[in-house]
């Protein structure tokens, strides 16, 4: 068989394979090299071989290139902080009815269906006054307490977690430390402390999503400061 002949055998094969696998090449219409290569084979022109299953043309082969993917939406990172004096009433795990409206809020943010949520993060915690060990589990019970509400209000379980940090976010010891060191009398010291420190009592909403989740707090009612720091 001469070098001609021996050719025109294998192009007919590519094409008889091609007629054969149509269904199952990468590049339909088009002879491939192999199935498993999937390169469209062309003559010396650099034109593709077709086949009679061509419907639309590759975009090597002259056609129009597919429209790119939609790029994905940028992640939003959101935090609601919201403080433990609003939530929970003193040594307590047990969300106020104070509260209620605000974490209704919330959960109705996280179920918009506009809304992509990635995870949400539910942190608590506390100040630096009382026991490391005792800080650490007032915090993982009120960070709890908070998930199960959310989830109580149709937020995705898998979605959501919480975590207790105890008092190691503190930020305004230092501070009040400073702050109240002049004052004289031990009870008013101590006073002027607790409500120093009030803002690291806390529970952060940590929200990963398509978009930023902003609630304001409904703080209106009334929440004395507590005779500790818990």
């Amino acid at each position: 068989m001469t070098k001609q002949l021996k050719t025109s055998a294998i192009l007919f094969a590519l094409l008889t394979s091609t007629s054969v696998f149509a269904a199952e090449h990468s590049h339909p219409g088009y002879t491939e090299t192999t199935l498993t290569d999937s390169k469209i084979v062309k003559n010396s022109y650099n034109e593709c071989w077709q086949n009679s299953f061509l419907e639309t043309k590759d975009p090597e082969c002259g056609g129009e290139a597919p429209a790119p993917a939609p790029a994905p939406a940028e992640i939003q990172q959101s935090t609601i902080s919201l403080s433990d004096a609003f939530l929970f009433s003193f040594n307590k795990s047990i969300l106020r009815p104070e509260a209620i409206e605000t974490l209704n809020a919330v959960a109705d943010k996280l179920k918009d269906p506009n809304v992509q949520i990635q995870s949400v993060s539910i942190e608590g915690n506390t100040d630096f006054m009382g026991s490391d060990a005792y800080n650490q589990r007032l915090s993982e019970r009120r960070a709890k307490a908070v998930e199960a509400y959310l989830v109580q209000q149709g937020v995705p379980a898998n979605l959501i977690s919480s975590v207790g940090l105890g008092e190691s976010q503190a930020r305004m010891t230092e501070q009040c430390k400073a702050q109240v060191a002049g004052i004289k009398n031990k009870a008013r010291r101590r006073l002027a402390q607790i409500s120093c420190i009030e803002p690291d009592r806390r529970v952060d909403i940590k929200v990963s999503a398509n978009k930023q989740i902003e609630v304001t707090p409904n703080n209106t009612s009334n929440t004395q400061a507590p005779a500790s720091g818990y």
